[in-house]
């Protein structure tokens, strides 16, 4: 039922929002509270509002309606992903001087937050192509995988609906990548890796849109 399958899609949405900004939310409230017995803690409360305002362009960016984004946006828009200070973005140059089409920049700034999640020591987010062919996003960092069942997903748009029926927050991100690339038009699947220990790049196929 397609009118379901709105409504629950649009509630994982809201939960995965609200949770992603609580964190920095309750950090700056945490340090106003604290303002008058520590001067310190303005500074405090300072830095957690710039990270709760990078944190609300990345997410508007993600899951909002799709704009057009400039390559070199994406390392502004980095710097609200969750860990972002345990993570580095190494973006091909040719990138940082394109201009992305909204449901291509929306692809790759979802593809973005889920090769975050697959850092979970941090490391490196490394983006290279060109926005008229291909492109390539690949976590490169100790412990770095790829959430289990995710090319199973990218091939298959029901099993990513699917997936979302359980309603395990770690399943909303492998799924809307899949479903925003069947409403985009474009095909992502995952690469063989280079080497066993390598993880899969992530292709994001702009040649059949």
């Amino acid at each position: 039922m397609p009118g379901l399958r709105d409504l629950t899609l649009a509630e994982l949405l809201a939960t995965r929002l609200c949770h992603d900004l609580s964190g920095p939310a309750s950090g700056l409230l945490a340090a106003l509270g604290e303002a008058d017995a520590d001067p310190g803690a303005l500074d405090l409360a300072r830095e957690s509002a710039a990270v709760l305002r990078s944190r609300m362009l990345l997410l508007r960016a993600a899951w909002g309606a799709p704009a057009p984004l400039e390559g070199s946006a994406l390392r502004d828009l980095a710097a609200g992903l969750p860990g972002g200070h345990r993570l580095h973005l190494a973006l091909h140059d040719t990138l940082t001087k394109a201009t992305l089409p909204g449901p291509v920049a929306r692809l790759v700034v979802n593809a973005m937050l889920l090769a975050a999640e697959s850092l979970p020591a941090g490391g490196t987010i490394a983006i290279a192509g060109a926005p008229d062919g291909s492109l390539v996003v690949q976590p490169e960092g100790r412990g770095a995988a790829w959430p289990p069942g995710l090319g199973a997903l990218l091939a298959n748009p029901d099993a990513a609906w699917a997936a979302l029926g359980d309603e395990r927050p770690q399943t909303l991100l492998p799924a809307l990548l899949a479903l925003l690339a069947q409403a985009a038009g474009v095909t992502v699947r995952l690469l063989l890796a280079g080497t066993a220990e390598a993880v899969p790049p992530l292709l994001i196929d702009l040649h059949r849109a």
